[in-house]
């Protein structure tokens, strides 16, 4: 049986949306709501756009590949049964960005979302927020379906709308005073324009979500670096493909690996070591 398709209202209202671009595609609906045939004006007056919020350069009919790539996450997603060896499962599990400085933590923006609250021992990745996530439109036309999923992925929890979800529900935990406001501006994270009250509206509805909400990936928060190499390492997993070795190579995370690799096979070849000694001698000592 085919399963219903649920259309879903964004978690703020459009008074409360941080970009406020109207896109091409909502035009029709508002000059038949709200305007007559004869009262029709140039989309230029009202600001439709016909582009990604953000995103000049790539249309509305891109937006699939750009959910693909600025949301997905498929080698966590393919991990996600045997991610709580390697990490604690509380989504809750992220540190204020005023928190991260204090504990040392170099703030390091990146546009992959695979890296997206991943952590080194000084430093954090954070991927900035996109702005079409700030847009009430976007939200309505292209994320309002629980069964809007990425290629190849077939689990309903991981659809672009809970990972959109998820990955607000993140920065929920991230900025939280205005000190973390000041902090995402100043590496680029938000924009400039966003204040305190603005984000304070807006980020309220994210903050109520539970785990049944958003993606697999973000009943997790940061993740140590190290422990995701084991993971790949360890189990191997199909998204990651066969060149990929670790998570992400580093100078800080390999030798961190190979630290801790060291106790563990150094026990593995002396137990080797040990079978061959007994071997040989029984060997020997047989007639």
């Amino acid at each position: 049986m085919a399963m219903a398709k649920t259309i879903n209202e964004p978690p703020f209202i459009r008074t409360d949306a941080l970009d406020d671009s109207r896109l091409e595609e909502s035009r029709d609906r508002v000059f038949n709501a709200d305007f007559p045939a004869s009262a029709h004006t140039p989309q230029q007056e009202y600001g439709f756009i016909d582009h990604i919020p953000g995103e000049p350069a790539i249309p509305l009919a891109g937006t699939e590949d750009f959910l693909q790539r600025e949301l997905a996450t498929p080698i966590l997603d393919e991990l996600y049964n045997v991610l709580h060896i390697f990490a604690r499962k509380l989504g809750s599990n992220i540190d204020a960005l005023y928190v991260q400085n204090f504990k040392g933590r170099r703030i390091v923006p990146v546009e992959n979302p695979r890296f997206h609250l991943v952590r080194e021992e000084k430093s954090v990745f954070i991927k900035p927020m996109p702005v079409c996530l700030l847009n009430y439109d976007f939200w309505t036309q292209y994320l309002a379906s629980d069964l809007h999923l990425p290629r190849g992925i077939l689990h309903e929890s991981d659809c672009y709308r809970a990972m959109a979800l998820g990955f607000l529900r993140s920065y929920s935990h991230l900025i939280q005073h205005q000190s973390d406001l000041r902090i995402a501006k100043d590496h680029g994270l938000i924009s400039e324009d966003v204040t305190w009250a603005g984000w304070s509206k807006f980020i309220r509805g994210f903050r109520l979500l539970n785990d049944d909400n958003v993606a697999r990936r973000y009943h997790y928060g940061q993740i140590r670096l190290t422990r995701l190499n084991w993971a790949i390492f360890i189990f191997r997993p199909k998204s990651a493909g066969s060149r990929l070795q670790f998570y992400h190579e580093s100078p800080w995370s390999a030798l961190a690996f190979v630290q801790h690799a060291a106790v563990p096979l150094a026990f593995i070849f002396a137990r080797c070591i040990a079978h061959s000694i007994f071997d040989a001698s029984d060997a020997h000592c047989a007639p």
